[in-house]
């Protein structure tokens, strides 16, 4: 399964073949293919996201999720809630 994230509202993509159409658009980005690894496919930034508000839909808080390290099938399985309560603390810096 191919997953793409936008960047611009942190949505989800899913298709079972990878989309030469999302890999065209600059705001969906390539996050998990088969038999790869997320960080295999995406160079990882020198700082992580920053954290999504209370308030951002689930979406938001999946792709924080993922991007955090979660894989994408248990981001999704949890309720928005679950995902603030998980990883809605302050990050401290590599504390």
């Amino acid at each position: 399964m191919y997953v793409y994230r936008n960047s611009n509202n942190g949505s989800i993509y899913e298709v079972e073949q990878r989309s030469l159409r999302m890999d065209a658009l600059p705001n969906w980005l390539l996050i998990a293919e088969p038999d790869k690894q997320p960080a295999e496919l995406v160079a990882t930034p020198t700082a992580r996201p920053s954290r999504p508000l209370d308030t951002d839909n689930k979406a938001t808080w999946e792709a924080y999720a993922i991007s955090r390290g979660m894989p994408a099938k248990d981001a999704r399985a949890l309720s928005k809630a679950s995902l603030v309560k998980e990883f809605g603390r302050e990050e401290d810096d590599d504390a």
